[in-house]
Formats: structure tokens, sequence, C-alpha cells
């Protein structure tokens, strides 16, 4: 069964157009969206297939109203708190309140190239 990811170029939803010269971000937000996306599966709680899996599994009505780095931060929203690195209460607060696992590894600055 096709999920909302597998609608590009199907009846009904028009033809996939990309953007001539399209920027990698749209908005700044977009970039950090990624790194932080990135930077937490460098904690080596999951893999890139979940991470995947997560993304596919949003509800179709909350992938469809979301932007393609929407869907990156909703879907590390579900793997954060599936593997206890947050909480409901730490994101309706905007802070962490209860405790949080422990991550496998941590991503140092030293370790990251700039750009």
């Amino acid at each position: 069964m096709n999920g909302p990811q597998d609608l590009g170029g199907q009846m009904g939803f028009g033809p996939v157009a990309p953007e001539t010269d399209e920027p990698y971000f749209h908005a700044a937000w977009e970039g950090r969206a990624l790194g932080v996306t990135l930077t937490a599966g460098a904690m080596g709680a999951w893999n890139i297939d979940e991470s995947r899996h997560a993304r596919e599994s949003l509800h179709p009505a909350d992938y469809y109203a979301s932007s393609y780095y929407q869907i990156w931060i909703k879907a590390l929203e579900v793997l954060l708190k599936r593997h206890g690195f947050i909480s409901d209460r730490d994101l309706a607060e905007g802070r962490a309140i209860d405790p949080a696992a422990t991550p496998k590894r941590v991503l140092k600055a030293e370790n990251v190239p700039a750009a």
C-alpha cells in the first residue's frame, strides 16, 4: 500500500516539477533542522532505516500538511521520544524536565568540519 511519501507523480497530485536552480534550503531553519537530525542520529540510538520509517509513518494528514523539513523534525521528535531522550513533558515545557537516556555516542564540535 502506498503512503503519503509515495505520491510524487501520481494521478490527482499533479506532476513532479523540480525548481530550476533550487536552493538546498529555502529558509535558515531548514538547514538547522537537517543538522539537528543528523547530529541526533550520531548518538547511535537508531539507524537510517528507523529514521526513514519514522518519517514515512507519520499520520497522512500530518504528512500532507508538512513541508519536507517539518517532516524531518516531526520524525526526529518521534525518535527522540521512542528512545527516551525526551518526554512529552519536556516538549510541552520546551526544556528538559524528565531524566533522559544516555546516548551511545556524543558528537563533539572538533569532529564536525566548519562550513
